[in-house]
């Protein structure tokens, strides 16, 4: 077995941790390569490698496993791309939704992805582009996309239309629109419903409506979103996943599914629901003891 290691900046602890994965790994025969975004000039996992590769050098591989929460798993997602590997997320971090293995059980989770006791997730991703080409690096998001006003003390108009129908005008702070994968991140917050990962929707969430009517909606993936915004200022800011941006108000956005997907991987001793229950502390009450 071949696996990539990647991981944001790290602390000691984490460091250490990280070493002692890497000798457990090792231990089993699992060959092993550092995504060269890990390297750092002081970092002491320098010394486990001859040298820093990138996935494209390295192919193929097996898995690439992120170490941190869920902001390193989307990093991880991005570094990945069309590649078709699969990804392990070992949490780090706090909630960690999508980094599935967890500090203590790490040795178990590596044990069933030697025995194949495992299955994959196909997430689907929001493919985005602009009425202005290349204005956009990336083109494709994990959690959501957030369109919001770059004055925090003005509103925004939102238009939306599926296809060649309107959907509305959200008059407010902004609009999220989130796949199922960020359903719980910044949707959930203001409001939107949970998604299960594998349903094939998008959610558009208002971000405090002007209007009490205005309630969350879920549509189906594969209709095609356009976007136009205006408000005082001229200009609205765009966050995609961990990117932010400054968009002229004559600037339309356009979101569709990818054609391609990111492969998750879900161990058998978990699933989704319980993923749910334990980091939304549903059922936490004396009378479920």
């Amino acid at each position: 077995m071949k696996v990539a290691l990647y991981s944001r900046r790290r602390g000691e602890e984490d460091l250490q941790f990280i070493h002692t994965v890497i000798e457990h790994l090792k231990q089993q025969g699992v060959e092993i390569v550092l995504h060269c975004n890990c390297r750092n000039a002081d970092d002491s996992c320098n010394a486990f490698f001859d040298s820093y590769v990138s996935l494209q050098q390295s192919l193929p591989i097996d898995f690439l496993i992120s170490f941190g929460g869920d902001g390193s798993f989307i990093d991880a997602v991005n570094l990945v791309g069309d590649l078709d590997i699969p990804l392990v997320g070992i949490n780090t971090g706090r909630i960690g939704f999508l980094a599935g293995i967890k500090k203590d059980n790490y040795k178990e989770c590596f044990q069933m992805l030697m025995q194949h006791q495992y299955t994959i997730e196909k997430r689907s991703l929001l493919h985005m582009e602009s009425s202005v080409p290349h204005m956009l690096p990336g083109n494709f998001v994990v959690n959501d996309l957030t369109v919001r006003a770059t004055d925090s003390d003005s509103i925004i108009a939102v238009t939306v239309w599926a296809g060649d129908q309107k959907i509305n005008t959200y008059w407010g702070d902004g609009l999220i629109i989130a796949t199922p994968t960020g359903s719980t991140a910044y949707s959930m917050s203001c409001g939107g419903p949970i998604l299960h990962p594998l349903t094939q929707v998008h959610v558009l969430t208002p971000i405090a409506a002007h209007s009490l009517n205005v309630r969350p909606l879920v549509i189906p993936a594969d209709i095609p979103l356009t976007i136009e915004v205006q408000g005082r200022s001229g200009k609205y800011s765009l966050q995609t996943d961990t990117e932010k941006y400054v968009m002229n108000e004559n600037v339309k956005l356009f979101l569709r599914k990818e054609k391609f997907h990111t492969n998750t991987v879900l161990f058998e001793n978990s699933n989704f629901y319980d993923i749910i229950r334990e980091k939304l502390l549903w059922g936490i009450d004396k009378r479920n003891a």
